[in-house]
């Protein structure tokens, strides 16, 4: 198997890991539960999924971001002063909660609007206020799953299982792992459907990205299968025309304030493939722009 389709799998494997190690180092909130020999139970706890996390964070900066150093040098300052800070709750219960809440869980809304501007695909990912603003866990973590989801480079790195080019001139390329869910899925996919450069790189039978060109700038898809539910979290980075962004279906309304847009759909396997076509097909392009005094992100 391709070595960067390897990490890439091995990324998505732990972004996942790591969540739930994060949702389980939530302190106990039941004042009964929290004498002295659980909270030394759960404070070992917490000690095992701090090495744990960073052990992975700093093999993730290693593996996909070889030419930033700027990453492991922000995981490697995050790890030495969030175990300072931890070690230093020793078993206060109050100090401990408020560590989980500052520390691991946190999510600033003006970091997300930071990192949407910042990992935007076909830019040159420029992500200085992204790393200097993140201070949680959750804050890294997010920070590198954007960057890669949103990284021509690193998807394009990983070889192409098929390609056709569209009615518009544009390319479309298959990578990643033969998955017949996800081959058939790039076989049936219009050619009639106007985007630009589009990646689809499948990781594993129940996981692909995707990255299309021209559909918000550069529209990018995650799809995830999960027993007969087909899972879509998108991120339209341009906001190109606020009515028809806000029509689409799982999105988070936004207004002219907003940078970028998200959203998340679910559907049945068997109605995916045409709600993803109908999906990226209603995501506005420049040619759909409305000139307002915020259209959005202006690249």
């Amino acid at each position: 198997m391709d070595d960067k389709l390897v990490k890439l799998q091995h990324f998505f494997s732990v972004d996942t890991r790591i969540k739930k190690e994060m949702y389980n180092m939530c302190p106990p909130t039941n004042q009964g539960y929290v004498d002295r020999d659980s909270l030394v139970s759960y404070t070992n706890d917490v000690n095992d999924s701090l090495i744990y996390i960073f052990s992975e964070l700093k093999s993730i900066a290693v593996d996909l971001f070889p030419k930033e150093p700027e990453f492991l040098d922000k995981v490697k300052y995050l790890e030495k002063y969030i175990k300072k800070s931890f070690y230093k709750c020793g078993t206060d219960i109050n100090k401990l909660r408020l560590f989980y809440r500052n520390l691991v869980s946190n999510m600033k809304p003006e970091f997300i609007d930071t990192v949407k501007d910042e990992c935007v695909g076909y830019s040159r990912l420029e992500v200085d206020g992204s790393l200097a603003m993140a201070e949680s866990i959750n804050e890294i973590l997010h920070l590198f799953h954007s960057y890669v989801l949103n990284n021509n480079m690193i998807l394009s790195s990983v070889p192409v299982l098929a390609a056709k080019i569209n009615d518009f001139g544009y390319p479309l390329n298959l990578r990643g792992l033969n998955a017949s869910f996800f081959t058939q899925m790039f076989a049936n996919f219009p050619n009639s459907i106007d985007v630009g450069y589009t990646d689809i790189v499948v990781l594993n039978e129940r996981k692909a990205i995707m990255m299309v060109r021209d559909r918000g700038h550069a529209l990018t898809i995650e799809v995830s299968l999960r027993n007969n539910i087909c899972r879509m979290e998108y991120f339209i980075p341009k906001i190109c025309n606020l009515e028809m962004v806000n029509n689409l279906p799982g999105i988070n309304k936004i207004n002219n304030d907003r940078i970028g847009a998200t959203g998340v759909i679910e559907v049945p396997v068997e109605e995916f493939y045409d709600t993803l076509y109908d999906f990226i097909s209603r995501v506005p392009m420049d040619s759909d722009m409305v000139y307002t005094s915020n259209s959005g992100l202006g690249r």
